[in-house]
């Protein structure tokens, strides 16, 4: 190591070792070092490990430019199609140049595919589109595109005839469907073009390979004796394609086979020959113990002889004869030998037997088996019982015996007749699933036709369960309609293992990369895409699974620091999982939160749940199961409160169905001030009731709300005809002040006189103006009457004198308003104010001074009411001060009396006598609460008394 070393970061070390270690150990946020190493270091598989790791798409294009190493420079490629792709997918908005650009760089590559997928740019999707050569990317995007001129574009690239046919029958778009048609017939008229014929040169050789594999699996079927009929049909679909060089290679498997076959056809014929000898000689045998039994039926002494000539000539063929014959003749000689022996009595070791027999039996009977192994048992006790001496008809224990075995036959032949029954149905069942097989589609794809196969297997097995060589004629049957999709069969596999061969390919590639949560995650894809691949054939399979599995096991190894790490997150997923459980059963035990607060909670925790991530793979079914658990005792709670509020909701029905029909009622009144007071008080009410049920709330709340409407409706149409009215009347008063104002005013002139007076009264005969123009208009008709006024004033000395005596009674009457203003809040000071007011509008106008003075006096009324508002709010907020105060002392004259006691009866009155003088302290209260206040408190008090005077 050099001294510079001694300075630099350990990236940058001359040991090529320290510094693949430190490369390694970069994070994907140290982006400089990493560009520094993939541009520059000189160990070509440092550089490998840093491109590997580069995020900026710029300084993977100068890599590629400037790096030497063929893989290395692959593996930017790759790393630059990956980011390319990742824009791609997550790129969402208007698309710039540096969008245009990426797709151009993806068209035509590995991350094609997948892009016209999963784009979520409709225009970034056509340009893709446009620029790629993929037939099979266009066949896909024609069949399934959300856009149809996205499908269209596709469509016009589309060259191969079969993916034209599958677009025509498949594309989700009418419009691509027909254009679908139309290319196809064109293509028909005009002959096939370059890709087709390409195609189909590919197809014969594929389907010359799945001829073979075929051929092969036949051949060495364990059921080559059965199948001959399929391979005939795999030659002559041979003969029919032309196998070109593959004919060689068929010809050997034909050769193997019939080989195979001869081989098996002499071993069956010999075996025939063998079997056919060991039957007659067993038909002889038969025969034999045939005339023995019918012999003895006859004279036993005249038959004796001849009975001992066919024993001993079964005796000297015995060895050809089964178990079974063999047993039959013992039984036979033992009835012989039985027969010509002395009769002797029954000893009681026979007895014994017997009893022991009859007992099994019982047993047997009683029980309600009735399987092959019980019937087995009842036959060997019957040859025991057949052993031991014959008995006579009417013996007790041989009459018990035969009742038994009939007991026993017939438990035996219903179980038959059930095995039967069930026989034929799951038969009839069976016979079913076979009609659906032979119904299947040839034409349908295959992914389908093979998912019904399956489906088809797996109610087979069903049905048949344990049971399934008693139903192989049947099978055979089966076996025969699944047989014509064989070929399809393995023509599929033969895409699967290229599709399993491909993800190898990128399993081998990532073994390269480097160790990251990306790695891992890329794995698990190719994992479940590896799942996701059907079935390949059975002589590879284990070969590709086994390739799979090394490579799977190489990158977990690699990637066991993340698993770790990915442990411990999942251990601290399950401790944030567990303390919500345990909120959720917080939640279902609290009772002082209101129900509908917890079932928002209760949701936000279960969004919350969606949110965290995985747990340890052996905590994730209990963790769950405990959470559902809590889950489900809180809604069940929750139920229960439902069901309480549905209770409270009908309740709030029924209310809001009285004001409906008081709010109907009410809608047709005309007394607009009242009613429109009734109506907020309504409103108001309607506000305080709860909600009622949600079947009946819209229906309920329409109701009010259209009889609210109708009144308001009314009354604003009334009030709008009588602000046309007013106006109306506005534009008389204005008239008539125009008239009056055009007068000389002269009080001598008695057409002035008369014409004022005239005017006074149409004045007085004039409704309402609208509101904005009241003191408008009414200061304009007061200035004329008090400038006429003036005028007469000066000419009449008694006039003069009386408008002087009406300012002055006016203006005492200001200074009373006045002095009221302390005492606003009594009942006198109003009914005086009130009083005055009255009295103002008896007294004559008093000439230029009116108008000022009807201000003040209007003023002063008004701040005396106002004020007088004021301080009668003040004495109900004292009111229901004292009322509390009162509360206060009910509450605790009922303690004393519920801790009252012989012993504490004196105290208690004293203390009673002192509440009792505090409550005449206290004032008033709200009018409405005083005798109810007063009747509990008194009550209270009175109680406490009373009980002494009952002692």
């Amino acid at each position: 190591m050099g001294l510079f070393d001694l300075f630099k970061p350990e990236w940058q070390k001359s040991d090529v070792e320290v510094r693949k270690d430190a490369v390694i150990r970069l994070k994907p946020n140290d982006q400089a070092a990493i560009e520094s190493v993939a541009l520059n270091d000189s160990d070509s598989e440092i550089r490998g490990i840093a491109i590997r790791k580069l995020n900026s798409t710029e300084v993977l294009k100068k890599v590629i430019e400037s790096e030497t190493d063929a893989s290395n420079k692959r593996d930017a490629e790759n790393r630059l199609l990956d980011k390319y792709a990742e824009l791609l997918k997550n790129f969402r908005e208007v698309p710039t140049q540096n969008e245009h650009d990426a797709v151009t760089k993806v068209a035509n590559t590995r991350v094609a595919d997948d892009l016209l997928k999963s784009m979520p740019n409709s225009e970034l999707r056509l340009e893709l589109v446009q620029l790629t050569t993929r037939q099979s990317s266009l066949e896909y995007v024609a069949l399934k595109e959300v856009k149809s001129e996205i499908a269209q574009a596709a469509l016009e690239r589309l060259e191969r005839s079969n993916m034209l046919q599958n677009v025509f029958q498949n594309s989700r778009h009418t419009s691509v469907r027909q254009k679908a048609g139309e290319k196809l017939r064109e293509v028909s008229k005009n002959g096939k073009n370059e890709a087709d014929k390409k195609d189909e040169t590919a197809l014969l050789f594929h389907k010359r390979e799945a001829i073979l594999q075929q051929a092969q699996r036949l051949a060495d079927s364990k059921d080559f004796m059965e199948n001959e009929a399929d391979f005939n049909k795999v030659l002559q679909a041979a003969n029919e394609l032309g196998m070109g060089p593959a004919q060689v290679e068929l010809d050997r498997i034909t050769d193997t086979y019939n080989l195979r076959r001869s081989a098996e056809i002499a071993r069956i014929e010999k075996a025939n020959a063998e079997a056919n000898q060991k039957s007659d000689a067993q038909k002889r045998l038969e025969g034999i113990v045939s005339d023995i039994d019918k012999l003895l039926e006859g004279n036993l002494e005249e038959n004796k002889d001849q009975i001992n000539l066919l024993i001993a000539s079964f005796n000297a063929q015995s060895a050809k004869a089964d178990n079974a014959l063999l047993n039959l003749f013992k039984m036979s000689v033992d009835r012989f030998n039985k027969l010509t022996e002395q009769p002797s009595e029954e000893t009681e070791e026979s007895k014994a037997s017997r009893a022991e027999i009859l007992a099994e039996l019982k047993v047997l009977a009683e029980t309600e088996d009735a399987s092959k192994a019980v019937e087995h048992k009842v036959k060997l006790l019957a040859r025991e019982w057949e052993k031991l001496p014959a008995m006579e008809g009417d013996d007790p224990e041989l009459q018990s015996y035969n009742a038994l075995r009939n007991t026993l036959s017939e438990k035996f032949n219903s179980k038959r007749e059930a095995d039967e029954k069930i026989f034929n149905e799951k038969s009839a069942k069976l016979q079913e699933i076979i009609e659906e097989v032979k119904k299947i589609d040839d034409n349908s794809d295959f992914k389908i036709i093979s998912q019904k196969l399956r489906d088809s297997y797996k109610r087979w097995k069903e049905v048949v369960a344990d049971d399934k060589y008693r139903y192989k004629e049947i099978w055979k049957e089966y076996q025969e309609a699944t047989s014509r999709f064989k070929e399809m069969q393995e023509w599929e596999s033969w895409h699967n293992e290229n599709d399993r061969e491909s993800l190898i390919e990128e399993m081998t590639a990532l073994t390269k990369e480097e160790p990251s949560k990306e790695l891992l995650l890329k794995l698990r894809t190719l994992a479940n895409q590896w799942k996701a691949i059907g079935p390949v054939s059975a002589a590879r399979v284990g070969e590709l699974r086994d390739k799979f599995r090394t490579l799977f096991e190489e990158i977990m190894k690699k990637c066991e620091p993340f698993i770790k790490e990915q442990e411990e997150e999942r251990k601290q997923n399950l401790a944030l999982k567990e303390a919500i459980c345990e909120q959720v059963d917080e939640l279902a035990k609290e009772s002082d939160v209101n129900w509908r607060d917890k079932y928002k909670t209760m949701q936000e925790l279960q969004e919350k749940w969606k949110t965290i991530g995985m747990v340890p793979k052996e905590n994730v079914q209990p963790i769950w199961d405990r959470f559902r658990a809590a889950e489900n005792a809180f809604f069940a709670k929750h139920k229960e409160f439902v069901k309480q509020e549905d209770v409270v909701r009908e309740a709030n029905y029924q209310k809001k169905l009285e004001l409906c029909e008081k709010a109907e009622k009410l809608a047709e009144s005309t007394d607009w001030n009242a009613a429109s007071t009734e109506f907020r008080k309504l409103q108001e009410d309607w506000k305080k009731v709860g909600p009622a049920p949600r079947s009946k709330s819209e229906e309920i709340w329409n109701r009010f709300r259209t009889a609210c409407d109708n009144f308001f409706d009314r009354k604003r149409s009334h009030f709008e005809e009588m602000d046309s009215a007013k106006q109306k009347t506005l534009e008389a008063k204005e008239a008539l002040c125009a008239k009056l104002e055009a007068l000389d005013f002269d009080p001598t002139n008695p057409e002035t006189v008369k014409a004022m007076e005239e005017g006074a009264e149409e004045w007085k005969k004039l409704g309402m103006v609208p509101k904005d123009k009241v003191d408008e208009i009414w200061n304009r008709y007061s200035a004329i009457l008090d400038k006429f006024a003036a005028k007469r004033a000066e000419v009449d000395p008694e006039y003069k004198k009386t408008a002087e005596e009406a300012q002055s009674k006016k203006e005492a009457m200001i200074t009373t308003v006045s002095q009221l203003m302390e005492t606003a809040g009594s009942n006198q000071s109003a009914d005086a104010v009130k009083n005055l007011q009255s009295e103002w509008s008896a007294l004559p106008r008093c000439g230029a001074a009116e108008q000022e003075l009807y201000k003040k006096f209007r003023n002063i009324c008004d701040e005396f009411f106002t004020r007088r508002r004021d301080q009668l709010d003040i004495q109900e907020q004292a009111r229901e001060n004292n009322l509390q105060n009162k509360i206060r002392l009910c509450e605790e004259a009922e303690r004393l009396l519920e801790g009252l006691t012989d012993e504490n009866r004196r105290d208690a009155m004293n203390e009673v006598k002192q509440l009792r003088r505090h409550w005449r302290e206290i004032g008033a209260v709200p009018r409405k609460e005083s005798d109810k206040i007063w009747n509990r408190f008194n009550s209270a008090c009175d109680a406490i008394f009373g009980k002494k005077s009952e002692a």
